[in-house]
C-alpha cells in the first residue's frame, strides 16, 4: 500500500492532500499541531477521521516509530504562511531538522507546497524552510516543489525537482481541491 505523511494534516490545504490521498487508496499519517486546531478543522475533519487507512497524530515530537516505507512526506507550506503563527512556524522548522538528523526522510520524496507569493520570501520561516531544502537535497533526498496560484488570474501551478533546474507549468482550476488533486496526479504520473 502506497503511504504519505501530512503536515499540516487539520489546515486548509493539508486536509484537502489528506482526503484525495485517502481516496486514492494512501496509508495517511496525518500531523499537526493541537494548538493550531479550531472548530472548523474539528468539524471537517469527523469527515474522514474514522477511516482505517488514516492514522493521526499531535505533531510535537519527533516520529516515535519509524515509517520505512514511507514515499511521500507532503509539507503544506501554503498553510504554514497562511496561518502566521511565528512560533509553530519556529517549532515545525525545529521538527524538520531534528527528522533530519534522525534521517527519517531517506528513501521518501519531500514533497513542498508554497503559494506564489513573493513577500513571503522575507520571512525567517521562510529563509529556515529554503536552509532545510538544501540539506535534505544533499542527504540525496528527492525534494518535489510546487508554486501555486494565490489569485485567480494565474491557472498555473509550477513544479520543480533537485533533479531539474527549471520549473514546468501545470494547467489547474482554482479549487483548492483541484489544484491538490493536479499535484498529487503529477507526483503519480512521474517517475521520481
Amino acid at each position: 500500500m502506497k503511504s504519505a505523511v501530512v503536515f499540516g494534516a487539520r489546515q486548509p490545504l493539508g486536509y484537502e492532500l489528506c482526503v484525495q490521498l485517502l481516496e486514492k487508496g494512501y496509508k495517511v499519517y496525518a500531523k499537526d499541531f493541537a494548538e493550531w486546531q479550531n472548530e472548523d478543522h474539528e468539524e471537517k475533519w469527523l469527515y474522514i477521521g474514522r477511516n482505517a487507512n488514516l492514522q493521526y497524530e499531535h505533531l510535537n515530537h519527533i516520529f516515535e516509530e519509524k515509517h520505512d516505507s514511507i514515499q511521500y512526506f507532503f509539507i503544506p507550506l501554503a498553510d504554514f504562511y497562511k496561518r502566521d503563527f511565528p512560533e509553530i512556524q519556529e517549532r515545525f522548522t525545529q521538527l524538520l531538522k531534528e527528522y533530519g538528523k534522525e534521517n527519517v526522510f531517506s528513501n521518501s520524496n519531500i514533497v513542498l507546497i508554497q503559494s506564489s507569493a513573493i513577500h513571503f520570501r522575507n520571512s525567517n520561516f521562510y529563509s529556515e524552510i529554503e536552509r532545510f531544502k538544501k540539506e535534505i537535497q544533499e542527504n540525496i533526498t528527492n525534494v518535489i516543489e510546487y508554486c501555486i496560484p494565490i489569485n485567480e488570474q494565474d491557472k498555473f501551478l509550477l513544479s520543480t525537482t533537485n533533479q531539474r533546474e527549471d520549473w514546468c507549468t501545470l494547467k489547474i482550476s482554482l479549487s483548492s481541491n483541484s489544484i491538490v488533486n493536479e499535484i498529487i496526479e503529477h507526483i503519480e504520473t512521474t517517475a521520481y
